[in-house]
């Protein structure tokens, strides 16, 4: 017996059929094609300014870009992004539950206005073995990242060196 191809059914009767067959099943709500990739982590980027302090910011938008590769958007504007085109490198670190507010503070406030926003918000930083950038001590993952390249649209795309986790969340 020949296989019939899948065509699917244009939008509006899926959301139709969603509605109808709700028996023993949440509510659904369907948005058609999109580019959401949720839900998200809160990505903690670090980077070293011109002096050699650690900085670190809240990041929305980023992500995998390719095997061993993460790219982040990230306004020109920001402490971080000068840092990183400076110095080439940046890690990414993935915020926990039980550090919501440091990571939150690392959002709300801009290290172009607080010098000493790592520590007000409460994070120790070690210097990565292999990039020149902060690993977060307190936050359990950490990606170490070689700036590749700043794409024609400003979005940095770095290459991971290492994949650093704390041991707790080995298990």
């Amino acid at each position: 017996m020949a296989r019939m191809p899948f065509t699917s059914p244009p939008y509006s009767a899926v959301s139709e059929s969603r509605a109808i067959n709700k028996g023993g099943f949440k509510m659904r709500k369907d948005f058609g094609k999109k580019t959401w990739f949720y839900p998200l982590p809160v990505l903690i980027v670090g980077s070293y300014d011109e002096n050699g302090k650690a900085d670190a910011m809240n990041a929305a938008w980023g992500g995998i870009y390719d095997q061993d590769h993460v790219i982040l958007c990230l306004s020109a504007n920001h402490k971080t992004t000068q840092n990183i085109k400076a110095s080439g490198a940046f890690t990414v670190s993935f915020a926990d539950l039980a550090h919501l507010v440091e990571a939150d503070y690392g959002g709300l406030v801009s290290a172009n206005d607080v010098g000493d926003k790592l520590e007000k918000a409460g994070f120790h930083a070690t210097r990565s073995l292999l990039v020149d950038a902060p690993v977060i001590e307190e936050l359990p993952m950490t990606l170490e990242c070689r700036l590749v390249k700043v794409n024609e649209d400003g979005k940095l795309i770095g290459e991971i060196i290492n994949v650093s986790a704390d041991e707790s969340i080995l298990n």
